[in-house]
C-alpha cells in the first residue's frame, strides 16, 4: 500500500468509468485521496467505484454519472463532490473520444477532412474541448476561493496533434493544450495550478482498435499515468503551473520532484529564441 498521503483530498476524475481515468482514479484513491468518478456511463463508474472502495474504503469514491458535454452537468458534478466530500481541490480531465467515433476504420483509412461528418466532428470537438473547459468553468471558482487547487488536463504527444489523419482528435487535444497555459497564467498567483499530463505514446486502452499493429501488453499501460498526478496533487507541486509531464519519462525511483524535471517542459509548444518550434520528444499517437 502506499503512503497516505493524499488523505486531506479531493479530486473530480472525468473519463474515470475507463481507460486513463479508470488509472488515475485507483492511483489516487491507493494514496487516500477521495475521487467522485464522472462519466457518462452509469455501469462503468459504478464499476470503478467499487474497485476503488475496495482499495480504500466506501468513502473512497462517488459515483457521478453525468455528461461533460452539458455545462449544467459539469457544474451539478461540482456541487454533488463538494456536498459529498466537503471540497473539490483537483479537477483531472481525463476524458476523451478518438478518431474510432469519426472513423471506424481509420487506423487503416485515415479519414482526409472534407470527408469528415459534420455532426461527428462537433461530438469530438464538444466532449475533448469543450467538455474539459466546461469542468474547469466549474471547479475553478471554488479552488480560487479556498486558496489551493489543481486543474490537470491530459491531452496527447505534440506530434500527434499535427499528424495526418487524426482530425479533429489532435486538433482537439491542442485546443486544450492551448487552453491549459491560458488558465494557467489566469490562475497564476491565486493558489490554483494548471498543468497538462500525456502518456507519451500509444496507450493500451479502447482508443486503441483490434486491428492496430501493437502488441497490447508490450505498449504503455494506463498506469503510468499514476505517478505524475499524484505527485501535483501534494504540497511539493504548489508552485508547478503552466506545464506538461510526459508519464512515460517520469521515473519512480527519484524524488517526486527530480522526476517532474526530467519529465517536464513547459506547457504547449516551447520555443527558444528564434522562436522556432521545438516539441518536447514523447512519442506519438497516445
Amino acid at each position: 500500500m502506499a503512503e497516505q498521503d493524499l488523505a486531506h483530498r479531493v479530486a473530480i476524475v472525468t473519463g474515470g468509468g475507463g481507460g486513463i481515468g479508470r488509472a488515475i482514479t485507483l492511483a489516487l484513491v491507493e494514496r487516500g485521496a477521495r475521487v467522485a468518478v464522472f462519466d457518462v456511463r452509469r455501469e462503468s463508474v459504478d464499476s470503478v467505484v467499487k474497485e476503488a472502495t475496495a482499495i480504500g474504503n466506501s468513502e473512497s469514491a462517488l459515483a457521478v454519472t453525468r455528461d461533460v458535454t452539458k455545462a449544467d452537468d459539469c457544474e451539478a458534478a461540482v456541487r454533488e463532490t463538494i456536498d459529498a466530500f466537503n471540497s473539490a481541490d483537483l479537477l483531472i480531465n481525463a476524458h476523451g473520444i478518438g478518431m474510432r467515433t469519426i472513423r471506424e476504420d481509420n487506423w487503416n483509412n485515415p479519414v482526409k477532412f472534407w470527408e469528415i461528418d459534420i455532426d461527428r466532428f462537433h461530438d469530438l470537438m464538444m466532449v475533448n474541448w469543450q467538455g474539459a473547459f466546461q469542468m474547469a468553468r466549474a471547479a475553478a471558482p471554488h479552488m480560487v476561493e479556498r486558496g489551493w487547487g489543481r486543474i490537470i488536463n491530459v491531452t496527447t504527444s505534440l506530434d500527434t496533434m499535427l499528424t495526418k489523419g487524426y482530425m479533429p482528435y489532435g486538433p482537439s487535444k491542442a485546443a486544450l493544450e492551448a487552453g491549459t497555459s491560458m488558465w494557467a497564467k489566469d490562475l497564476d498567483g491565486t493558489g490554483v495550478t494548471a498543468n497538462v499530463v500525456v502518456p507519451g505514446g500509444p496507450v493500451n486502452t479502447a482508443f486503441i482498435p483490434d486491428n492496430a499493429p501493437f502488441d497490447r501488453a508490450a505498449i504503455i499501460q494506463p498506469t503510468i499515468m499514476g505517478p505524475p498526478v499524484c505527485w501535483l496533487a501534494t504540497d511539493a507541486a504548489n508552485n508547478v503551473n503552466d506545464r506538461r509531464f510526459v508519464a512515460r519519462l517520469w521515473d519512480t525511483s527519484l524524488p517526486g520532484e527530480q522526476a517532474a524535471a526530467a519529465a517536464g517542459a513547459p506547457c504547449g509548444w516551447s520555443a527558444g529564441a528564434s522562436g522556432a518550434f521545438r516539441p518536447h520528444k514523447e512519442g506519438g499517437q497516445a
